[in-house]
């Protein structure tokens, strides 16, 4: 089977995106790659130090760097993008010009309790009152849904229907 050569996955934070990349990359025998882990080992920071250090605009920098090189590989590749690359410097184009975008539209209660429990690892969320979660993260979860919107494909992580869409292509 031939699939695009390069397939990206966007989505909320919590939405799923690396944990069920890898096993859609598995599934599709192409080589995985978390766009926030190439991030980490470019720059040599976790991705929250980057942010406390050097702030979230040079991060986007970083973000839609390491998104340019991974793109470049020659290789077929299954990238799951952190929840805010589309929605800055083009890369939402940019994707989409450089092969399939997927949309993990994860309810948002679900990415909620996802992000509560794991507020540590999470930049934007580890500000966040515990409090303010639910009305912070509906309101990014608002802001960022028309960049979403943009992908070429929308599921919520069903794996045989996006094998099937992929398939189709």
């Amino acid at each position: 089977m031939t699939y695009p050569k390069k397939i990206f996955l966007v989505g909320m934070p919590g939405s799923g995106k690396s944990t069920f990349g890898k096993l859609l990359a598995d599934q599709l025998g192409r080589q995985f790659f978390d766009l926030d882990e190439q991030i980490e080992k470019m720059s040599g920071m976790s991705i929250p130090d980057i942010f406390e250090d050097a702030g979230e605009d040079q991060f986007r920098m970083f973000e839609t760097y390491a998104l340019s090189m991974i793109t470049q590989l020659n290789e077929p590749a299954l990238i799951a993008t952190g929840g805010g690359a589309p929605c800055f410097n083009g890369n939402m184009d940019f994707m989409n010009q450089s092969g399939c975008t997927i949309f993990l539209d994860t309810p948002l209660k679900t990415i909620i309790e996802r992000v509560t429990k794991d507020r540590e690892t999470r930049p934007l969320v580890k500000k966040m009152a515990k409090s303010d979660v639910t009305a912070d993260m509906t309101s990014l979860y608002e802001r960022r849904l028309k960049f979403y919107q943009q992908a070429a494909f929308t599921s919520d992580s069903n794996m045989k229907e996006i094998i099937s869409y992929l398939e189709s292509l």
